[in-house]
């Protein structure tokens, strides 16, 4: 009885079966009773639990028995004890799972939607694992994945195997009628390559092999080694060593190129910024901005990243290249300076460059939440002086159609939490055709970010969106390469048609 009793604990406290199976029983019995009906109500009514305690059926497998809120202590146990226990001929491993913009997830689905789609997940990789190992969520949008006892691995294996977790990730996720689609990076640790023999050590290395992968983009895969380099365990370096790295000038400008829909040509880029590391390779944004943005360096880095854009142009200009803008971001610290207006037409008038030519990105939220007149007065005065005014992460923000004609935007760049999946969802479609009528209403033009298909370059075409921007389109690149891939470009253009705009 004490046996039958701690099972049916177990079972009761498995909230997929909680909800989905054992709920529906007192239903059924009482329907069973009220009518009079014939046995088959009651018997099943009394014979799923039995089954439930007994056999479990193939298709019902207890995701949630793998499942543990917060627990990287188990998973350290699970490896450590795999590790003591198993035979030669098996080795453990260790997987860190993260998303892929996480900020902009929160932004858009606030955190309760994150916690749903954490939920989700949690049960889909569940589903491609074995019942033995173990997923854990070990930060708001992070799971570890202990995985004891597998056959000598080999890397090709383990590979294919996160893969298929990635994969698990990639359907989208309803959300208040609309569909979240996310991506995950993914570091993981074998037994043999990690540093010492045991679960902490493993559990360690395969989050520095995911600091490794969310430095080189959106859904990489990085395998922990013993020449991985340390890093802090937040992923972030200091905000000194980012300072200490701008003023060496190891933080440069890459440059992803922006076509128009219409005739394919290059319209601009985005300069966008990465940190040349001496030890760790070429770092994204996303590992060293947090730091600098709580020493409140934003500034040095936005006029690094100008004089990096209004050297790129000239260089274009002398290559008799056509480039007609390139994209700054500013941030809201640097909206809040007062001298902001003047130090950036001095720039672009010490180099010989028309206003026109930049494009000063700004985020929606500082547009929708401003209420300081210093950055309204900085905003208007860059638009007054013929500088393009670019809104970016437009849908994220709530920025107000009043605003939005304040600040003189020219351009509104769609969030690409809308763009996602685009071409085969057709809730995103009608978001993006929404934000695209009103922009025409408007007289504003649109640029999609984030376009990662060709599926999703031909529907963004045929929905009427005036540029585009993604790796559908072209990668972010070192200056050195944007010539190579403006005359390949230009050549692909003149080879193949362009994707009709939906008219009427």
């Amino acid at each position: 009885m004490e046996r039958l009793s701690a099972r049916v604990a177990q079972i009761l406290g498995s909230a997929t079966l909680t909800r989905y199976g054992l709920a529906s029983l007192p239903l059924l019995a009482g329907i069973s009773y009220a009518t009079n009906s014939t046995p088959p109500l009651l018997i099943a009514a009394f014979a799923l639990p039995v089954a439930l305690l007994g056999v479990r059926a193939p298709q019902a497998r207890p995701y949630r028995q793998q499942f543990r809120q917060g627990g990287q202590d188990d998973i350290v146990a699970l490896v450590d004890h795999a590790i003591a226990t198993q035979p030669n001929t098996q080795r453990s491993a260790v997987l860190s799972l993260e998303l892929d913009n996480s900020e902009t997830l929160i932004d858009t689905w606030g955190s309760d939607g994150v916690e749903h789609i954490m939920s989700v997940l949690t049960d889909r990789l569940c589903g491609v694992l074995r019942t033995t190992d173990i997923v854990a969520k070990t930060g708001q949008t992070k799971f570890t994945i202990g995985l004891p006892g597998i056959r000598v691995p080999e890397l090709g294996a383990v590979v294919a195997l996160v893969e298929r977790l990635q994969d698990a990730a990639h359907t989208g996720i309803l959300i208040d009628h609309a569909s979240a689609h996310v991506t995950l990076s993914a570091g993981f640790c074998l037994q043999e390559r990690a540093k010492s023999r045991s679960g902490i050590s493993m559990v360690e290395g395969a989050d520095m092999a995911l600091r490794d992968a969310q430095a080189q983009g959106t859904g990489a895969i990085r395998g922990f080694s013993k020449n991985t380099p340390e890093v802090e365990r937040d992923g972030s370096p200091s905000g000194q060593d980012v300072l200490n790295a701008l003023e060496r000038g190891e933080i440069i400008a890459w440059f992803q190129p922006q076509i128009s829909t219409d005739t394919g040509l290059v319209t601009g880029f985005e300069a966008l910024a990465r940190w040349d590391h001496p030890e760790r390779g070429m770092l994204a944004p996303g590992v060293f901005l947090p730091a600098l943005e709580a020493v409140r360096g934003m500034e040095l880095l936005s006029e690094t990243m100008l004089q990096h854009a209004l050297r790129a142009i000239r260089g274009w200009d002398a290559a008799g290249l056509k480039v007609p803008t390139v994209a700054v971001n500013f941030a809201t610290q640097d909206l809040r300076n007062p001298g902001l207006v003047e130090r950036i037409k001095w720039d672009v008038d010490r180099f010989e460059i028309e206003p026109e030519r930049l494009a000063i990105e700004i985020l929606e939220t500082v547009v929708a939440e401003t209420e300081d007149d210093v950055i309204t007065r900085n905003i208007r005065a860059l638009g007054d002086q013929g500088f393009r005014i670019d809104l970016d992460d437009f849908g994220t923000g709530h920025a107000s159609l009043s605003n939005i004609r304040r600040f003189a935007v020219n351009r509104i760049k769609i969030d690409r939490s809308f763009i996602t999946h685009a071409d085969e969802d057709p809730g995103q479609q009608r978001m993006v055709n929404a934000i695209i009528g009103m922009a025409e209403q408007l007289e504003i033009e649109t640029v999609a970010e984030g376009v990662e298909t060709l599926e999703e370059k031909g529907i963004l075409s045929q929905l009427g969106c005036t540029h585009m921007q993604g790796y559908a389109i072209g990668k972010p690149m070192p200056f050195e390469e944007t010539a190579a891939w403006m005359a390949k470009h230009n050549q692909q253009q003149n080879a193949a048609s362009i994707f009709p705009r939906k008219t009427g």
